[in-house]
């Protein structure tokens, strides 16, 4: 099914005739577009992440008809990570375990409560513990995950029974947050909601095969999709980095053709620069449209000069000017018509226009929105807080300041984060932080601002009960609805001082770090924000930078 599944694929590219040729190999065409692709699926991974919904589904014994009569015969919930194929099985049960054997190891244990049992769950990435051990304590048969990891000390000392060396050394290296009101469950770990979607297991797929992060592109490819023009011009582009449109040069490359001279001009070898540039009946287009100057004529790649400018002003010019070059090179070509100069200038004009229309933008008349420090102008404590990840390698980080309402500071606190570089647990890390801070300080109201919209929602709204992060929102859920806090959100002009902390957290290597009195290089900001200044919201970074430039350094 998968071998005619692709056929249509091969036709598309090759023809239906059997006479085209192949101008970008299979491989290049199903990788992802960062790294030169098209980002097409391949037809068997693809069928392997749809049947991952299945999996899914039966990990967390949803209440479909279907689960449950597989649940009765095969397997049930998590088990089905462990379950194997018997000589019996059913088609649909063979194949449900096919994918899972490929995706099982995207799954992982998240603790909530911890109410898990630590001997004969598969809480552990080295399965049920109580299969590694000859004998369990009768002290220990009760123990639950957190009454093993919230021992103080070794979490291992907390057992009778004896583990293997390197069972007790992973379990005394790992730690757990737990909260009553979160269950312990399984979760899809490469999406941070945690639910398992098509889309995530095939990232997951090119991520474990080695299809992203081992491969090193040979140049930035974002830019060609990025582009404000038609699907069928970024094709061309994309052909052309590929050296792959079939000039004169490839085909007699490729033994496809007698001669690599150009057709039309006689001149020279039709290479890709020659073809779309060079060539005299080219090269008259460019000229007409005051592409003049020596440097549009000299540069010696065909990425490095589309690039350049498509990515310049007069970018929709030369694009049109590309595609119909491209054009009447085919037309002279394939069906012996030459088109005049006129001819192919107003075809360009008017593409020009019609990218024009339907691509970009008319400006419209937006009011200037004026953002300053505390902008609801709150009368008690005000907390503002931030994540941050920066830098190569990516060092992430958190921190936050304390002011009252006149803008005095307080506190301040900033930390290092060395086991993740998501930005939402730095963002999550600070809120909860920060509220800590303020309980142990005695405050009794208190404003949080975070520049974190996702966070907010998150901390604001329901919170799906696979989420990655669902014990850590639930403590500051649990924060907030017993104290006289509240949380909003603020956009990062109203947020710099927090930003600093966030920044020198990373830049640091410290866990956690409370600053009494505030960092020297942070008290114009705390001025700026105490006056009352405004900044613009579309003009606030650059105002920033110039007047604060020593504040990115900090990051280095």
């Amino acid at each position: 099914m998968i071998v005619l599944i692709r056929q249509p694929g091969i036709s598309f590219w090759k023809g239906t005739n059997n006479k085209g040729i192949h101008l970008v190999n299979w491989k290049k065409v199903t990788s992802p577009k960062q790294l030169g692709g098209l980002g097409i699926r391949k037809a068997r991974d693809a069928n392997t992440c749809l049947l991952g919904k299945l999996v899914w589904d039966m990990v967390q014994s949803t209440n479909k008809l279907w689960v449950n009569i597989l649940t009765s015969k095969y397997s049930k919930g998590p088990n089905i990570l462990h379950a194997t194929r018997t000589s019996n099985s059913s088609p649909s049960w063979s194949s449900i375990i096919k994918a899972k054997n490929i995706l099982c190891n995207g799954y992982q244990w998240r603790a909530g409560s911890g109410s898990s049992s630590f001997w004969f769950q598969n809480w552990s990435s080295h399965g049920l513990i109580g299969s590694l051990v000859p004998i369990i304590d009768i002290h220990d048969i009760h123990l639950t995950v957190r009454d093993v990891f919230t021992h103080n000390g070794h979490h291992s000392q907390a057992l009778y029974t004896i583990l293997p060396p390197t069972i007790a050394d992973s379990i005394n290296n790992t730690s757990f947050r737990f909260n009553d009101r979160v269950e312990d469950t399984f979760i899809w770990s490469y999406n941070t909601n945690g639910v398992y979607t098509a889309k995530s297991g095939y990232s997951w797929l090119l991520c474990n095969s080695g299809s992203v992060n081992n491969q090193q592109p040979s140049f930035v490819w974002s830019w060609i999709w990025k582009l404000k023009i038609p699907e069928k011009f970024k094709l061309l582009i994309w052909l052309v980095c590929h050296n792959a449109i079939p000039t004169l040069s490839l085909l007699h490359h490729r033994q496809m053709a007698p001669s690599a001279t150009c057709l039309r001009c006689g001149e020279d070898e039709e290479s890709i620069l020659h073809c779309l540039r060079d060539c005299r009946f080219s090269s008259q287009s460019w000229l007409q449209l005051g592409f003049a100057d020596n440097g549009f004529f000299n540069e010696g790649t065909a990425h490095n000069w589309i690039k350049t400018h498509a990515t310049r002003a007069l970018s929709s010019l030369f694009l049109a000017g590309l595609w119909w070059t491209w054009r009447h090179h085919n037309s002279m070509c394939l069906s012996n018509d030459s088109w005049s100069l006129p001819h192919i200038i107003r075809n360009i004009h008017h593409t020009v226009a019609d990218i024009e229309n339907a691509f970009h933008e008319v400006p419209g008349q937006h009011a200037e929105r004026m953002i300053r420090w505390n902008n609801d102008n709150y009368g008690c404590v005000v907390l503002n807080v931030d994540g941050s990840c920066l830098g190569t390698p990516i060092r992430t980080g958190y921190g936050g300041v304390m002011r009252n309402s006149a803008g005095f500071f307080l506190e301040g606190f900033s930390g290092s984060i060395a086991t993740t570089t998501d930005i939402l647990f730095a963002e999550l890390t600070a809120i909860h932080r920060g509220l800590s801070m303020a309980i142990e300080k005695g405050i009794e109201v208190l404003v949080c601002y975070s520049d974190s919209l996702l966070s907010i929602k998150l901390l604001n709204n329901s919170t799906s009960r696979f989420h990655a992060y669902a014990v850590l929102i639930q403590d500051i859920k649990d924060i907030l609805s017993s104290r006289n806090f509240s949380i909003h959100h603020c956009l990062r002009e109203g947020n710099q001082c927090a930003d600093f902390m966030a920044k020198l957290g990373a830049a640091s290597n410290e866990e956690f770090v409370r600053h009494t009195s505030a960092p020297y290089d942070l008290l114009p900001l705390i001025r700026i924000d105490a006056m009352g200044t405004a900044f613009p919201r579309a003009l606030a970074s650059s105002f920033f930078l110039f007047f604060f430039p020593f504040v990115p350094f900090l990051a280095l």
